[in-house]
């Protein structure tokens, strides 16, 4: 009995060591798999969080609205605006008195006496302030005035102007970095099947169907299929890298398709008629030619007397003092000036102002026909676009199918690899034919609104500030 008690005591302890063995392995099992799970959640959270900073998204509103906070060309238009409306200053600085102050000493040799006057001291000194108002000088104040407020409006639309030059380059690049990811698409899908085109040639030359050059010439294709997506993610480096020198972004992004916009849906007359309204170049040329007008009543004012106050107050004062010498004064007079002769100066400026009118006419006007033949250019180029890719469109649909076809013969022996190629070819042409045109096409909406005035509300709409 003692025996069995002790065998069955060593039995119970060997079974609860067990016990606490199993214990101890779960135990260790939950908690290396809590480990590894965590590991596993921040490694996925620190790769979602790269990909994320990676993957910025720019459409195309953003990428003009950041073009045109950061373009120097913007700023320089933006300065020549700032220099006008200080020109406002100066003009007006021409109509407001102004005040100067004049102040002198002299050391002579000596005093000198005659008569028991006093012909010349042993110093003097003397202070005066001088107010000057003009009050007409031929209208020429006035006139400069109003010239330096058309010319800020003039700036102003020049600013304007120089914003949608900026929008359509953005855009033409922003299409342009579409158009070239596009491209690296259609050349990967080709060199896919290149592969397995060479991977149908392999096998059925293992079965003594085809000849080694069927292989060979499979070869190749894979090799220049390769050759073409490194060109095509070369070209789309480059077009990242013009885009991003022209909205100022330097970290990696991304853009996306902005909504397909609309034709136009106006003739050609309205559509001139509309660009000769909103035009902010043919503005600016109608406000020159006023300016031109302001610079004639300027030049004939040379013509016309000036007429001025002026108010002095003097203090003097030498040593040894003379028995008539008058240590301060105040006076003031009206001041008025008639040219006489100047050599021809008048008449020359004159005719010149003339001759800058007529040029300023002859720059309207020659600007009013390159506007009318932008826009009818811009329309038919949007017509062919808008007709082509419908063409495209059909063109792809049949290579997809012929292709389709050709190579599922082949694979059964019933073509050839030239016919393969072929097909391969025109399916290829037939994808970058449709996306250069759908791209294109929206390129010419956009500059059929640059051409008629209105692409900077229709991009950036009441946001264009």
């Amino acid at each position: 009995m003692k025996v069995r008690s002790q065998e069955s005591g060593v039995r119970s302890q060997k079974t609860g060591g067990s016990r606490q063995e199993t214990v101890g392995r779960k135990q260790y099992a939950v908690g290396s798999c809590c480990l590894l799970l965590t590991a596993y959640s921040l490694l996925f959270f620190i790769l979602l969080t790269e990909v994320h900073a990676e993957e910025k998204t720019v459409t195309l509103q953003d990428a003009c609205r950041s073009a045109i906070s950061t373009y120097e060309s913007l700023m320089l238009s933006q300065e020549d605006l700032y220099q006008a409306e200080k020109g406002i200053d100066k003009a007006i600085s021409q109509l407001l008195p102004s005040i100067t102050a004049d102040g002198n000493y002299i050391k002579y040799s000596g005093s000198e006496t005659s008569g028991g006057l006093t012909t010349q001291p042993e110093n003097s000194s003397s202070f005066t302030l001088k107010l000057n108002q003009p009050l007409y000088s031929g209208g020429k104040e006035w006139s400069l005035w109003r010239q330096s407020k058309k010319k800020v409006e003039s700036s102003r639309h020049g600013v304007e102007a120089n914003k949608e030059d900026i929008i359509l380059n953005v855009s033409k690049a922003y299409y342009g970095a579409l158009k070239a990811e596009k491209v690296v698409e259609i050349k990967e899908a080709a060199l896919k099947r290149a592969m397995e085109q060479r991977r149908v040639a392999s096998t059925r030359f293992q079965v003594g169907d085809v000849t080694k050059a069927v292989v060979l010439r499979a070869e190749s294709e894979v090799a220049n299929a390769e050759a073409e997506v490194a060109i095509a993610k070369k070209d789309l480096f480059i077009a990242r890298d013009r885009l991003a020198r022209l909205i100022g972004i330097s970290e990696d992004f991304k853009v996306t398709s902005p909504d397909i916009q609309n034709i136009p849906e106006a003739t050609i007359d309205k559509l001139i008629s509309l660009s000769l309204e909103k035009r902010r170049d043919y503005i600016q040329s109608r406000i020159d030619e006023e300016v031109a007008e302001e610079g004639i009543v300027y030049a004939r004012g040379n013509f016309l007397p000036s007429i001025r106050l002026e108010g002095v107050y003097s203090r003097k004062d030498q040593d040894p003092k003379s028995t008539l010498f008058k240590e301060e004064s105040i006076y003031g007079g009206i001041i008025f000036t008639y040219p006489i002769f100047e050599g021809g100066l008048r008449k020359a400026e004159l005719a010149e102002a003339n001759s800058k009118k007529r040029q300023t006419e002859l720059k309207r006007v020659s600007l009013k026909k390159d506007i009318e033949v932008g826009v009818k250019e811009a329309f038919r180029n949007l017509e062919v676009f808008s007709s082509i890719v419908k063409s495209y469109e059909r063109q792809l649909s049949f290579a997809e199918e012929n292709y389709n076809m050709v190579f599922k013969q082949f694979t059964y022996g019933l073509s050839t690899s030239v016919d393969v190629i072929d097909a391969n070819t025109t399916l290829i042409s037939g994808q970058s034919s449709l996306v250069n045109s759908r791209y294109d096409l929206q390129i010419a909406i956009v500059e059929l609104q640059k051409n008629t005035g209105i692409l900077l509300e229709n991009i950036l709409g009441a946001d264009i500030k």
